[in-house]
């Protein structure tokens, strides 16, 4: 396994949690196979409030438990104005960034030295970190 830093999505923590999902057992799959190859999980710090926000229509404590235990898995990632203004500038530059929230994640990723982005946003968009879907993934690596 040669990826050290692997930078999760919140889609990819829901999965984890929900398993009606589509994709539930292909992110379970990688994400543990990842952790159990000591490989560093990262993720933003504002996605943890939008796990916790879908999670809690289900079951408030079960969400607070469920993002307890996430916690002790995942490097949250900080950011501030700084992340955020190189967010909006690429967006400005490179009309391929249509999303802010995962246009700063992926500035996140970079600047945190992410070599992997476990994704199933297929409209995520990372032109120089190498994304993958936690089914392509699953089929093509474990």
């Amino acid at each position: 396994m040669s990826h050290k830093k692997v930078f999760i999505d919140a889609n990819v923590i829901l999965d984890l949690f929900l398993d009606n999902r589509p994709y539930s057992e292909y992110s379970k799959e990688a994400f543990f196979y990842l952790q159990k190859n000591n490989v560093k999980l990262l993720t933003s710090c504002d996605l943890i409030t939008t796990v916790y926000y879908v999670l809690r229509k289900y079951d408030k404590e079960k969400a607070l438990e469920n993002l307890s235990y996430a916690l002790e898995l995942l490097y949250l990632i900080p950011f501030s104005n700084d992340e955020t203004k190189k967010a909006i500038e690429l967006m400005q530059k490179d009309k391929n960034f249509k999303d802010l929230e995962d246009t700063l994640q992926y500035v996140l990723a970079r600047e945190n030295k992410c070599d992997l982005i476990l994704s199933n946003d297929d409209n995520f968009y990372s032109p120089d970190i190498k994304k993958i879907h936690t089914k392509d993934f699953a089929e093509k690596i474990i």
